[in-house]
C-alpha cells in the first residue's frame, strides 16, 4: 500500500441518516415511489445524484431539472447538518489523517458528492490541513458513477499510483463494488452501526477488513 483513498459520506463523516433523510424528503415530494431499505442500501448510499433521481422519478429527467432537483436535495442535506450539534468526523479519523499526513503518505479523496457540498465539508471540517482539494475527484459529471471503476481510477492517478497500490475505505456496496471493479489492491469496508456486514456478504464483496471506525483502522496501515 502506497497510497490512500478514502470515500467521505458514511466513511470520514457518519452523515448517511441525513442524506437518506433528505433524499426521502425529495423522492416523497415529486414521486409517488415508496423509499425501501433495500432502495436505501442499493439505489441511494454511494450513488451519484442524476442516478438517484432518474431512477426515482423520471427516467428522462433534463439535465436542466437533475441540476435544480439535485440542488435541491443538496440545500436540504446541508441544512439538516448544520442543525446538528456537535458535528465532528468519524471516531479516531483525525489521529490517523495527523498521523498519515506527517509520514507524508499519499492520500485523496473520491466521494459521490458534488462540488458544492465539498465545499461545504471543506469550510466545516478544515479538511485543507490534511488534502490538496485538487486531488479530490467529485461527482462533476464527467465519469459514471460507483459501481462503475472510474472514480478510483482517477485517484489513483491523482496520487500517481496504481490502484493496485491503493488502500481504499468505502462503506457503501456500490463503492465497494467500484473499488473491486478498478483493481484497488486493499480494500477496507466500515460499517459504523454493525448492520450493514450482512449485506455485503450477501452481494459477495471481496474485502480486506471491515472496521467500525477509524481507532481499528491503524492495523491495516
Amino acid at each position: 500500500m502506497k497510497g490512500i483513498i478514502f470515500d467521505f459520506n458514511g466513511t470520514m463523516f457518519q452523515d448517511s441518516p441525513f442524506h437518506e433523510q433528505a433524499w426521502i424528503y425529495i423522492i416523497k415530494k415529486y414521486s409517488t415511489k415508496v423509499v425501501t431499505n433495500e432502495d436505501i442500501l442499493h439505489k441511494i448510499h454511494g450513488q451519484t445524484n442524476d442516478k438517484i433521481l432518474t431512477y426515482f422519478l423520471n427516467g428522462s429527467l433534463s439535465q436542466e431539472k437533475i441540476i435544480l432537483l439535485s440542488n435541491e436535495k443538496e440545500a436540504y442535506y446541508r441544512k439538516l447538518v448544520l442543525n446538528q450539534p456537535d458535528l465532528a468526523l468519524t471516531e479516531g479519523l483525525e489521529e490517523i489523517l495527523n498521523n498519515l499526513h506527517q509520514r507524508n503518505t499519499p492520500m485523496t479523496i473520491a466521494t459521490a458528492s458534488p462540488k458544492q457540498n465539498l465545499e461545504f465539508y471543506y469550510s466545516l471540517f478544515n479538511l485543507d490541513r490534511w488534502f490538496d482539494k485538487n486531488k479530490i475527484v467529485y461527482d462533476d459529471g464527467s465519469f459514471p458513477g460507483k459501481p462503475c471503476p472510474d472514480i478510483f481510477i482517477l485517484a489513483a492517478q491523482r496520487l500517481n499510483l496504481l490502484p493496485k497500490d491503493c488502500l481504499v475505505i468505502e462503506d457503501a456496496i456500490s463503492g465497494l463494488k467500484a473499488a473491486m471493479n478498478a483493481g484497488i489492491g486493499t480494500i477496507i469496508a466500515i460499517d459504523p452501526e454493525g448492520h450493514n456486514q450482512p449485506h455485503f456478504d450477501q452481494n459477495k464483496l471481496s474485502y480486506d477488513g471491515i472496521i467500525t471506525n477509524f481507532n481499528d483502522f491503524a492495523d491495516y496501515l
